[in-house]
C-alpha cells in the first residue's frame, strides 16, 4: 500500500507504533486508525520487535517511535532504518524535549518530533502531514546546528527537506521567535524555500539547497542558497498589480498557487538582501522594534 491522501482528506497507508507504554501505545495507535479507512496501524512493544516486524510484513509506510525503550531505543531504530535506506517516514514520539536528542533525529531522519504529552490533533495532524508529503528517511540531508543560534540543513532539492526544515526551527529551545514574528518568518521561509527547489534549481534532486537561521539580539537572519544560475530580481512581475491575471497564468502554466514570493516576503521581513548572481538571498527579521522604524533602518 501506498501512502496518499484521498479528496475527501482522509489518510490512507501502514503505519508501525513503536511504544513500551501499553496504555500509550493502544492510545496512540487508536488515534491513528481515525485518519481514515485505508489506515493500517501495527504495533510494537520496542524498536527490537519493531525491526522483527518490518521483516516479516509488508513495508509500512509510517514509523511512528518512542525513544527510551527496553533492548533497543528509539535513536537506535531510527539509526538502523536509515542505514538499511528504509523507504518510510518516522515520527519520534518522546519526553525527551533536549536539543541534542532533536538535532540527533533530525540527523538520522526523522520528519517530526513530538514531545508528551502531545494533543490527540497535534499527532493526527503530523501523521496525517506524514502520509501525505512522504518525508523519507533517506533523503540526503546534513545539518549544522550551533547552540549558541545558528542552525542549517543542506539537502537535495525536495519538498520534505524544508518541510524538517522548518518543523524541527520550530521546536530547538534557541530558536523560540515570539508570534507574530515567528509566523511570518515561517511563511517566508516556506515561500523562499519553494522559490528555490521549484525555480532555483528546477526540482533537480542531485542539486542542492542550503536553509540557514542565525538568531542574534534583537534579530532574526534567514539565508535561503540554491544551485540554480539565479535571477534578476528587479525583472520579477509585481502580481499585486492585477492579482487574478497573476493567478490565471500560473494555473495555465501549470504552476502552483502562489509566487507572490519576494512581493509577500519583502512586506514579512524587514530586509531582503540577494547576492550578485541571485541564487541566496539572506531575509532579516528585527525583534525589538517596529516595522515603521525597521524598515527605514
Amino acid at each position: 500500500m501506498t501512502a496518499t491522501t484521498t479528496a475527501s482528506g482522509t489518510s490512507t497507508g501502514r503505519i508501525l507504533v513503536v511504544e513500551d507504554m501499553p496504555a500509550l501505545r493502544s492510545l496512540v495507535a487508536e488515534t491513528l486508525r481515525d485518519l481514515g479507512p485505508g489506515v493500517v496501524v501495527e504495533t510494537a512493544i520496542d524498536g527490537q520487535e519493531a525491526l522483527e516486524k518490518i521483516d516479516a510484513e509488508p513495508p509500512f509506510d509510517l514509523v511512528v517511535s518512542d525513544i527510551i525503550m527496553p533492548r533497543l531505543d528509539g535513536e537506535q531504530l531510527l539509526a538502523t532504518l536509515r542505514k538499511r535506506s528504509y523507504p518510510a517516514a518516522v515520527i519520534m514520539l518522546t519526553a525527551l524535549g533536549q536539543d541534542d536528542t532533536i538535532i540527533t533525529c533530525l540527523r538520522h531522519g526523522a520528519c517530526d518530533y513530538l514531545v508528551k504529552p502531545v494533543g490527540i490533533d497535534t499527532l493526527s495532524m503530523a501523521a496525517a502531514n506524514a502520509l501525505q508529503h512522504r518525508p523519507l528517511l533517506t533523503s540526503r540531508m546534513e545539518v549544522d546546528y550551533d547552540p549558541h543560534g545558528w542552525f542549517e540543513v543542506t539537502g537535495e532539492s525536495d519538498a520534505s527537506v524544508l518541510y524538517r526544515y522548518r518543523r524541527f526551527l520550530g521546536l530547538l529551545d534557541r530558536f523560540r521567535i515570539p508570534e507574530p514574528a515567528a509566523g511570518e518568518i515561517r511563511l517566508a521561509l516556506d515561500e523562499l524555500g519553494r522559490n528555490a527547489i521549484e525555480w532555483g534549481n528546477r526540482n533537480d534532486r542531485g542539486k542542492t539547497v542550503r536553509f540557514g537561521c542565525r538568531i542574534l539580539p534583537g534579530k532574526v537572519i534567514v539565508s535561503i542558497e540554491d544551485e540554480g544560475d539565479g535571477f534578476d530580481l528587479e525583472a520579477v512581475p509585481d502580481p499585486s498589480r492585477d492579482p487574478f491575471a497573476h493567478i490565471e497564468f500560473r494555473k495555465s502554466s501549470g504552476k502552483r498557487l502562489g509566487g507572490y514570493g519576494i512581493h509577500l516576503i519583502r512586506n514579512l521581513m524587514d530586509k531582503l538582501v540577494y547576492n550578485a548572481r541571485g541564487n541566496r538571498v539572506v531575509a532579516i527579521k528585527y525583534l525589538d522594534r517596529p516595522r515603521e522604524a525597521a524598515a527605514t533602518g
